[in-house]
């Protein structure tokens, strides 16, 4: 048996969760380890045989997978293979993201029996607008991990089956919360249509050596050579580049994050499905 963990993860939280799951299914069941990170590449081909199992992960945009993933995943296959399918979202709502990745997986020919919607720390969080700041915390890693071993236990006794992903849900926020969020958003795309602007990330250049790390792990190629210019039409706001400058030289001022930090701040817990 095969173990292949096969991740889109800019900031490493979705490589996180993923780790642990893997982890807790190595705690039960002996098999081969593979780890596909497709965050900057493509996933090389290779098709899974039913006997394998494979997870796939990627964080939440927009309420579904995040698009570039798909196109990272196209190479892989697996007639009547299972999978388990990870969403990893800022603590807002994952919405309809695991069934677009049971579609997009079942496309492939994988057959979902396990899924669950984690918590990451929000691309947009700063100091100045925390967002799930810290997740996935300890408890975050150990439910991982344990969902790893529940889903291992399975593997053993042969007893997997399909999951229906329509039957997982958010868990609630605060009608307020969802009201204000809402207003914020129709008054953004109305703005927007009226006056578009592009939000990317900027750069201190008092504090920016060039060390080149940013160019290395945008995940779509979209900074320049020169570590100050951002291709708006390739970037996709995964905030890799601010989140890891090791000089603390760029940002994102999104004019999401506030009300992101403003009404969503009540940590929810993992949504899992096996």
């Amino acid at each position: 048996m095969t173990l292949r963990t096969v991740t889109f993860s800019p900031t490493g939280t979705t490589a996180k969760i993923v780790s642990a799951i893997a982890s807790g299914i190595m705690d039960t069941i002996k098999c081969e380890s593979i780890i596909c990170d497709t965050t900057c590449r493509p996933a090389e081909t290779f098709v899974a045989d039913p006997d394998d199992i494979t997870v796939i992960a990627a964080p939440v945009y927009g309420g579904k997978m995040a698009p570039i993933a798909k196109t990272r995943l196209t190479a892989i296959k697996g007639p009547d293979s299972p999978c388990v399918l990870v969403a990893v979202y800022g603590n807002r709502a994952f919405e309809n993201a695991l069934n677009d990745m049971a579609d997009f997986a079942t496309s492939l020919g994988f057959m979902p029996v396990a899924a669950g919607a984690f918590i990451g720390e929000h691309s947009y969080s700063s100091s100045a607008t925390p967002i799930a700041v810290g997740r996935p915390d300890a408890d975050d890693i150990e439910s991982a991990r344990e969902f790893g071993r529940n889903i291992g236990r399975h593997l053993l006794a042969g007893t997997l089956e399909r999951i229906d992903t329509t039957r997982l849900h958010d868990r609630p926020s605060p009608e307020e919360s969802l009201l204000n969020f809402r207003n914020f958003v129709t008054g953004y795309q109305k703005q927007q249509a009226v006056t578009p602007r592009k939000f990317l990330p900027e750069v201190n250049t008092a504090l920016c050596s060039q060390c080149g790390q940013c160019i290395d792990i945008c995940p779509v190629g979209a900074i320049g050579d020169d570590c100050l210019s951002v291709d708006g039409s390739k970037c996709i706001k995964c905030c890799a580049c601010v989140k890891r400058c090791p000089a603390n030289a760029r940002s994102l001022h999104s004019p999401f994050a506030p009300i992101l930090s403003q009404n969503f701040d009540t940590p929810k817990a993992p949504v899992l499905s096996l």
